[in-house]
């Protein structure tokens, strides 16, 4: 008779995390945070610390579309014409261009399976940094800002001294996607089924089992990569796994190995 793997406690999850930087060369370059979404249990790595979260800001947004939704205040179907200022460069080819439409709902899509930054610019043009920031702290983001808009390439859209820098540490992403696991936001289900749909697979998602479903958002400027996301496993065990890094002098295919290698160290751990 086989036996269900053991859910690990505080400090077995804390040794799997130091474990997993160690075996990855990722001790100094990294924050990461793991919970055990259905014991409470979590482990923390500099979880604290005032990293550039880059495009994983991105589910702060997502997540204040869906309040917007299903209070009714916004409706995903409303009709919302690109802007010049909004264009920037992106990962993949983005589909808007200046004068293009799309609904509030494909912008957000977008904006989370392809890490859009045109349709990151418009959303915040429409659900409003102020009112985003209000929002996040209001869920627990105590520290939580949304200031600049997003920018591939130089210049930067809207200027050097326009926005101060956008601000989501490692602890508050972990915070947003266990309220979102335990569907105590509005529209987590919706939310859920956007992340499970991010086209970045060379982060944590190389390194997760097979039969497990990772539900996530990646994030990468020259100088950070990052991978945060909601784990279910083969057997039904939910962990919210949240690791911020540094690139330092690596390449972004060393630097996604390197995520790759500490996600397989960490699922080890979370089966034994």
């Amino acid at each position: 008779m086989s036996v269900a793997p053991r859910a690990p406690d505080e400090d077995t999850l804390s040794r799997a995390v130091a474990d997993a930087l160690e075996a990855s060369e990722l001790r100094d370059d990294a924050a990461a945070v793991v919970i055990d979404v259905d014991r409470g249990s979590s482990a923390h790595w500099r979880a604290d610390e005032d990293i550039y979260p880059a495009s994983i800001v991105k589910l702060a947004l997502m997540a204040e579309a869906s309040n917007r939704f299903a209070s009714g205040s916004l409706s995903p179907d409303d009709p919302i014409i690109v802007a010049r200022s909004n264009i920037t460069a992106n990962p993949e080819p983005s589909p808007l261009v200046e004068g293009a439409q799309a609904s509030v709902s494909e912008l957000v899509a977008l904006m989370i399976e392809r890490s859009d930054n045109i349709a990151t610019n418009q959303l915040i043009d429409v659900l409003d940094r102020e009112r985003v920031t209000s929002a996040m702290r209001a869920l627990g983001l105590a520290r939580f800002r949304l200031g600049r808009k997003l920018s591939g390439s130089e210049p930067l859209v809207e200027g050097l001294d326009v926005g101060e820098r956008n601000s989501m540490r490692p602890s508050e992403t972990a915070q947003l996607l266990r309220l979102i696991a335990d569907d105590a936001v509005p529209g987590a289900v919706e939310q859920r089924a956007l992340l499970v749909r991010c086209t970045d697979g060379a982060k944590l998602a190389a390194g997760v089992a097979r039969g497990d479903r990772f539900m996530h958002k990646t994030g990468v400027t020259s100088a950070v990569n990052h991978d945060a996301g909601i784990l279910q496993t083969a057997d039904g065990r939910r962990f919210v796994i949240v690791l911020y890094t540094r690139r330092g002098t690596h390449d972004s295919a060393q630097a996604d190995a390197r995520m790759a290698s500490w996600m397989r160290v960490m699922r080890g751990h979370l089966n034994a």
